[in-house]
């Protein structure tokens, strides 16, 4: 009796199954297909397979089906795959396995599920092979550039790995140069940024975890950290956010970026974008973790701190002494991409006694006959330039930067001849928008060019008096962020003494022996003490 059940068991569920998949023609809302395609699973008719997922994919030309006969029994198959997704050598590979081989050695293969287990141990070859009876699951291997493999009497189905679409080559990131330095960036392709890292951190302890986000683009999210650095606390808070993302598509790490961010409401990016292996590299050293995301260059260290934005790999590339200088002339310039216009209305118009009288006459006479107060010329003049530099990073490359020049030269000649503004407007805008191209992140620089036209108003309209509590309110917003937990302008709010040697200055890497606190407390410490260089030391070391 036990047998009668399970054969009418198994009828009723082959039943129902073709009732479903005679149903999906009928179903329009993208939300009710992917739910019925999630239920679905593989029959042991081969034809009524292929038949299905033809109409899964609505029978699209770039879908390719290769009938085969496998083993001396010549047992149908067929073989799924995407045109453009797969890597023509390796199908070919697959089809000669099993076609050729399988005949000349006089392989007899059993039928039903021993088919699978005789061609996986005996005739594919070396690619990673995985087995799945579920519709969706195989619709979504083919579409990241697998192959399928079906089987008639078989209800399940082997799936190769044969995904070599055209990607970029790997060259140097335009976006964040160096002078110094390796000429590497990444590309829109996971497994080749995941390379890029393991070919720098060779050890078995850096840990991949891969997470599927959007239910219709699926895209493939990975988790990197250094096991025993990053702190536990740390990676369940990303796992986390990371699980709680529930959207249709993810088209890049910005997407992920707004989901998983502490504050939403700040101008000031949360998250580390790169493109530079290196520079990842070095976070997870300290104890952070990395988030990549399949189709973009872009990769997110978490967590961020406001003076890392503001730091360049070429500080460590160079001597102590220069990297000290260069960083410290960014973090000046930063300063004055906000608040030199401010502060230039904010003397104008309430605080003469500051500026010298000779200089003081020279901007009145300048200024005689304008129809604008200073506050609405500063304001008109950087919103002018904001939009020449949108126009220039639109434009074709060829003729963009040419555009952004000659626009900004042409406005401001054209503006002082038409008695429109002043020439020292001209000049407090142009060296602001040279200060504000030494960020090395972009992001960064965004919220500098943002928080220019706030402390224009307040200079305007207060003073420097305005311009004190502008300042003291962004100190204050920057102390009470964190990102993942971690005080966001670390090491200054709070203040950590230790982590001062890497801040605004450099020092030398003999005398970097420790990580930071708040990202590598699991171990402090990163190198040995006591390797300064000298004669007398290097004799010492030498007599040990």
């Amino acid at each position: 009796m036990a047998w009668l059940k399970e054969l009418f068991g198994g009828l009723r569920s082959k039943i129902r199954s073709r009732d479903k998949k005679g149903d999906l023609a009928a179903i329009q809302d993208i939300g009710q297909r992917e739910a019925f395609i999630r239920d679905l699973k593989l029959t042991d008719n081969l034809n009524e397979n292929i038949k299905t997922i033809g109409e899964l994919y609505g029978n699209s030309p770039d879908l390719i089906f290769r009938h085969f006969r496998v083993g001396a029994a010549q047992i149908p198959g067929a073989l799924l795959c995407l045109d453009g997704m797969v890597a023509p050598d390796r199908v070919e590979e697959i089809l000669k396995a099993l076609e050729i081989e399988a005949q000349r050695i006089s392989v007899q293969l059993p039928k039903g599920e021993g088919l699978l287990a005789s061609i996986e141990d005996g005739l594919l070859p070396s690619h990673q092979v995985q087995r799945s009876a579920l519709l969706g699951e195989i619709c979504h291997r083919i579409s990241s550039g697998e192959t399928a493999l079906l089987f008639a009497g078989v209800g399940q189905s082997l799936i190769c790995d044969t995904s070599g679409f055209a990607t970029r080559s790997i060259e140097e990131p335009t976006s964040e140069t160096t002078i110094r330095g390796p000429r590497v960036g990444f590309i829109e392709s996971i497994e080749t940024n995941i390379t890029l890292l393991r070919r720098r951190i060779k050890t078995p302890n850096l840990w991949i975890e891969n997470y599927q986000v959007g239910d219709l683009t699926q895209t493939q999210l990975s988790l990197v950290y250094i096991k025993g650095l990053a702190s536990e606390e740390l990676l369940t808070e990303v796992r986390s956010r990371l699980k709680r993302i529930r959207v249709d598509g993810v088209l890049e790490s910005g997407h992920v970026e707004e989901y998983i961010e502490d504050t939403p409401f700040t101008l000031f990016p949360m998250v580390l974008r790169t493109e530079r292996p290196d520079r990842v590299v070095g976070n997870l050293l300290e104890g952070n973790v990395a988030l990549l995301t399949d189709g973009t260059p872009f990769v997110m260290t978490l967590p961020a701190k406001f003076v890392e934005l503001l730091q360049s790999p070429d500080d460590y590339y160079d001597r102590s002494p220069i990297g000290s200088l260069t960083r410290f002339l960014r973090f000046a310039a930063y300063l004055i991409s906000i608040l030199l216009p401010g502060i230039y209305v904010a003397t104008i118009n309430f605080h003469h006694e500051l500026i010298p009288t000779t200089l003081l006459l020279r901007i009145t006479a300048a200024r005689e006959g304008l129809p604008f107060p200073v506050v609405v010329e500063a304001l008109m003049m950087e919103l002018a330039f904001e939009i020449l530099r949108e126009a220039g990073v639109r434009l074709p490359q060829a003729i963009g930067p040419a555009i952004s020049i000659v626009g900004a030269l042409v406005l401001g000649e054209a503006a002082i001849r038409a008695g429109i503004v002043s020439p020292i407007i001209i000049i407090i805008v142009a060296l602001t928008a040279i200060s504000s191209f030494t960020a090395p992140v972009y992001s960064i620089g965004i919220s500098a060019r943002i928080l220019r036209f706030f402390f224009i108003a307040l200079g305007g309209a207060f003073g420097l008096f305005g311009m004190q509590a502008g300042i003291l309110l962004i100190l204050i917003h920057l102390c009470s962020l964190r990102s993942f937990g971690v005080p966001y302008f670390a090491p200054l709010g709070p203040l950590i003494w230790a982590s001062w040697k890497d801040t605004f200055i450099r020092m030398f890497f003999w005398d970097l022996t420790t990580r930071p606190k708040l990202t590598g407390f699991r171990e402090p410490q990163r190198a040995k003490s006591g390797q300064m260089p000298g004669i007398q030391r290097g004799e010492k070391g030498e007599e040990e």
